[in-house]
């Protein structure tokens, strides 16, 4: 192969490796609680509050964090608040731990979750405590899923963490 062929195919592997990045003008806003910062910092001056699905153009990016402007309105906003598509209805709003995901629908025979557990009964000496029925497993999941967490509750355990937009 020429050494002229070899460099137009590495400059057009290269343009196709790049396009998606260079074509993603369009993000949405996918998480509760997303803010349009001043600056590509969690501590800077928070511009607007965003609700989930909110469209946002793209103006750059920059490490971790994408320039947009949104109604009117131009800032930073941190990449793990936003998707490449617009999150469905049912995704949208909910303020419990998982978002729109409401109650469970455990659908599993008491056999199959029997056998996942085998050996863990009251009959093993009284080593382990006996196996809980699916109707007490799915009272506990759904337990689970109405937990309640709030914004304050969760931007100080990221911030004390160090995760996400809190990571530098």
């Amino acid at each position: 192969m020429k050494r002229s062929t070899q460099l137009l195919a590495a400059a057009a592997g290269t343009l196709l490796l790049a396009t998606p990045a260079l074509a993603q003008d369009r993000l949405y806003v996918a998480s509760e609680g997303a803010k349009l910062k001043a600056d590509k910092s969690a501590s800077s001056d928070t511009v607007a509050e965003l609700p989930v699905g909110t469209p946002l153009s793209v103006l750059g990016q920059e490490d971790s964090w994408y320039n947009v402007s949104a109604g009117g309105r131009s800032g930073w906003i941190y990449r793990g608040k936003v998707a490449a598509t617009p999150p469905e209805a049912s995704k949208q709003g909910g303020d419990n731990l998982f978002g729109g995901l409401g109650s469970s629908s455990i659908a599993v025979s008491e056999a199959d979750s029997a056998r996942s557990v085998r050996g863990l009964t009251a009959d093993d000496g009284g080593s382990a405590k006996p196996v809980a029925s699916v109707a007490d497993s799915k009272k506990a999941l759904d337990g689970v899923l109405a937990e309640r967490v709030g914004k304050k509750e969760l931007e100080s355990f990221l911030k004390t963490g160090r995760i996400g937009e809190y990571a530098k």
